[in-house]
């Protein structure tokens, strides 16, 4: 899967190619972790006069505009260069020095939420799949326990299967099964995972912390998610976003109309789309002035004493000076005191 990382939040001319102060964070944080980035410039001005359906009757500030046109250049370019799939950073992420072995979880439960039965072609663990029916409750599945079939052409799954792995948001729900709900339910379950902080310390995943047993981590089909932090999206998906996004019609924010895709709702085709809580990835915040955390939003002119990132324990970007120097004792999010939110 090929990794692109997009300052899609820059809006500002501080906050495009100029910033960098976050490309010289995100290729170090890269290449201590073992991975490698490819930029894609984020966009200043976008002209109003060709937006899709519905986008000047929508108003949409200059940043949301910005932030729709990035992404919609991203696509684009995985379309054009026929990419089988890609993973999408925004510049401002961070994500844990365990992220391999973490993902490498996450494709074995994602299998078990989209690959079928070992000899079968359409029989499936998830008894909701391809659409509950109304109360049908969800099952669990444990990446330790079930087997499906073993998929050809992506670990996570084969890519004809999926569209879209929400794995950096702002908070998510667990689908439940209703007349207008149909989002398969079923949810595949990651247990002792020493990398997933405590319950009094997930924020926004307080349905995870409430319902799982201490270091859960959860995959399932993504529903109401909010923020495009971090996403793997198939050739397939790419396609389709950029179809729903750029060309069919524009009637919310971007998040809010990649989750649409994902929840099949505005008349829009119904997407394959997984996500994970706790997230993957998640908003770095540096020490240093708050106003500098986004080009787009307000973030005031507080001045932030301690960096951190919430529901990553062994931050990559907090334990810079550690890796650099070949340490191990590694700084723990959960150790300095926060707690949700």
């Amino acid at each position: 899967m090929k990794i692109i990382c997009s300052n899609m939040c820059a809006m500002k001319p501080s906050g495009l190619p100029a910033r960098f102060d976050k490309r010289d964070s995100m290729s170090l944080a890269a290449a201590l972790t073992g991975l490698q980035v490819e930029y894609v410039d984020g966009v200043k001005n976008v002209s109003r006069d060709y937006l899709p359906p519905g986008g000047k009757e929508k108003h949409l500030h200059d940043g949301g505009l910005g932030a729709w046109r990035a992404h919609m250049n991203v696509m684009r370019k995985i379309v054009e260069q026929n990419l089988t799939s890609a993973l999408v950073l925004e510049d401002d992420v961070d994500w844990d020095i365990r992220v391999k072995s973490q993902m490498q979880d996450f494709a074995k439960a994602s299998r078990l939420l989209l690959q079928p039965l070992p000899g079968t072609t359409d029989q499936f663990l998830d008894p909701s799949y391809p659409s509950p029916s109304p109360g049908q409750e969800p099952q669990n599945f444990d990446i330790t326990k079930e087997v499906t079939q073993v998929p050809c052409s992506s670990p996570y799954g084969d890519v004809e299967r999926w569209d879209f792995l929400w794995v950096g948001h702002c908070g998510t729900q667990f689908s439940r099964a209703t007349d207008e709900n149909t989002t398969p339910l079923g949810r595949a379950i990651i247990p002792s995972d020493d990398t997933v902080p405590e319950p009094q310390h997930l924020g926004e995943n307080q349905e995870l912390a409430k319902q799982y047993p201490a270091h859960t981590r959860v995959v399932s089909r993504a529903h109401g998610n909010v923020c495009t932090l971090a996403y793997g999206v198939s050739q397939a998906g790419a396609r389709r976003f950029l179809y729903e996004l750029g060309v069919n019609k524009m009637d919310k924010s971007t998040d809010n109309m990649f989750s649409a895709v994902c929840d099949g709702l505005n008349e829009r085709r119904q997407g394959s789309c997984l996500t994970v809580q706790p997230q993957l990835f998640n908003h770095h915040r540096p020490v240093g002035s708050k106003s500098t955390f986004s080009d787009i939003q307000d973030h005031g002119d507080e001045y932030n004493e301690v960096a951190y990132t919430r529901n990553v324990r062994w931050s990559t970007r907090v334990n810079f000076a550690k890796l650099v120097n070949g340490k191990t004792d590694y700084i723990d999010y959960t150790s300095r005191g926060f707690g949700p939110g």
